[in-house]
């Protein structure tokens, strides 16, 4: 029980000491801050200190340094402010100079301590960071580390950016640092200067713009980083450039004479490798079938083609050719218009056909006795015609019956001859799209078995100059 009053008690005098201490330490406050710290061996580092007493008295400040001929000699600057009388709540600056004399001492990073002291009991220790240079920076070699921010697998259609991230491992003043970029591309060629201070980083970009058709392969690319004429380092980055196979470039030029058109279709391979494709172009049927080519017409998806096959080197171009000719269509149409001119003009004005009936005997079914005759006459035009003779023609075998009726119009002549008997009917005048119809009758004076073919028939008009005009029929046949 007594050995926990013990613990007990140490603990509280120890809380007790901690807030005495921690209220003693708020008595002032040191800043340092640097004025200058890269220094050679022969100069002074300096550094501005600021004491402020928070105390409610007046307070002495000793300022020293334990490292004080040891290599380095650290006092403030003017020596008088090694001791520094501050009353309450006032502030006071000084400089501090670090110089190092060991010619011993390596160039690179140190850190120097100061020691402010008040009357009070506060001690503070501040620790001076210094870089020391050489007196002959250029005896002291480059240390760059560069790390390097790129795609490695290039698009050359589309830019690349090229980071460098520098950093300067030592003391040495890297100003008018010459970073260049090499490579068997010559897009990737690249120089720029940079400033690197001791112990600095910087980063650096670049932006290249690649050849659309570079050949795709890995390359290498080297950054060089030389400074005074001299090569400090070099490092290789390797990169593939994507090989690229995009659809063929397609043109048209289109040049036309008198219905007959040619055609130009310009292709290029925008890719970097050479490439097989089958070129299209769309051609409808009809032009298709005055379209002359050595491409190929085809039905893909429900459209019509011409089609090409072709293998091209990276940016080159062919040619392909096709003529469209329609003067073809031209010449039949130039054609069908003379033959309807000239069927127009040849043809009769007037129409004639030719049709019969036939009756059977009483003796013998099967045989031909009595035919009636038809014969329908047309003026097709829209004038009147005049002086019509309508002139037709009865084998021997049958003859014409006189006693019969023989129609709308009695023939004007009707001569027996060898031939057989030639029947003429007269017409003064045939108006406008007027048609007549003429019948008779034929009786057969023997009985007919078979076919029986009765002659065309003959019309005859009046033509301009006084010549005359003809028509024929069509021959009928009957048969039994």
């Amino acid at each position: 029980m007594r050995v926990n009053k013990v613990i007990l008690l140490s603990v509280f005098l120890l809380v007790i000491f901690s807030i005495l201490a921690t209220s003693s330490l708020a008595e002032s406050d040191v800043e340092i801050t640097v004025k200058d710290n890269y220094i050679a061996f022969s100069e002074k580092a300096k550094f501005n200190l600021k004491i402020t007493n928070n105390a409610d008295e007046k307070q002495r400040y000793s300022i020293y340094s334990l490292q004080s001929g040891q290599g380095w000699n650290v006092d403030p600057f003017p020596l008088k402010d090694k001791i520094i009388e501050l009353y309450p709540g006032k502030s006071y600056t000084t400089i501090i100079q670090a110089q190092a004399f060991d010619e011993g001492l390596q160039p690179g990073i140190y850190y120097v301590q100061i020691s402010i002291a008040s009357d009070l009991g506060e001690t503070y220790t501040e620790s001076l960071k210094v870089y020391l240079s050489p007196e002959k920076p250029i005896d002291y070699l480059p240390a760059i580390k560069a790390t390097i921010d790129m795609n490695e697998k290039i698009n050359p259609n589309e830019p690349v950016s090229i980071k460098l991230f520098l950093e300067n491992r030592n003391p040495l003043d890297l100003t008018g640092l010459v970073v260049k970029i090499q490579s068997d591309m010559p897009e990737f060629i690249k120089e720029a200067t940079v400033d690197l201070p001791p112990l600095e980083k910087k980063t650096i970009e670049f932006s290249v713009n690649p050849n659309s058709f570079q050949q795709p392969k890995d390359y290498l690319i080297f950054f060089i980083f030389e400074h005074n004429g001299e090569v400090a380092k070099i490092i290789d980055q390797k990169v593939e450039i994507l090989s690229l196979q995009p659809e063929f470039k397609k043109d048209i030029n289109e040049n036309s004479k008198l219905f007959r058109y040619y055609s130009e279709l310009i292709v290029t391979n925008e890719g970097n490798v050479k490439n097989t494709q089958k070129v299209l172009y769309p051609v409808s049927l009809w032009k298709m079938l005055f379209t002359t080519s050595e491409g190929k017409s085809e039905k893909i998806e429900g459209e019509r083609y011409l089609v090409w096959e072709q293998s091209i080197s990276p940016n080159e171009s062919v040619t392909l050719n096709f003529t469209t000719n329609y003067r073809i269509v031209i010449y039949i149409l130039a054609i069908l218009l003379v033959f309807a001119g000239f069927y127009f003009y040849v043809q009769s004005p007037l129409s004639i056909s030719k049709s019969a009936m036939t009756t059977k005997t009483e003796h013998n079914e099967d045989a031909l006795s009595e035919i009636k005759v038809t014969l329908e006459v047309k003026n097709r035009t829209k004038k009147n015609i005049k002086n019509i003779d309508i002139i037709d023609w009865v084998p021997g075998i049958a003859n014409v019956e006189k006693s019969l009726e023989l129609g709308t119009l009695r023939p004007k002549e009707i001569k027996h001859s060898k031939k057989g008997t030639k029947v003429i009917w007269s017409l003064v005048e045939l108006d406008a799209h007027e048609h007549r119809i003429i019948t008779y009758k034929v009786r057969a004076k023997l009985n007919i078995v078979g076919t029986f073919s009765l002659p065309r028939a003959t019309i005859e008009y009046a033509r301009k100059r006084g010549k005359k005009g003809k028509a024929y029929s069509n021959v009928f046949s009957l048969s039994t």
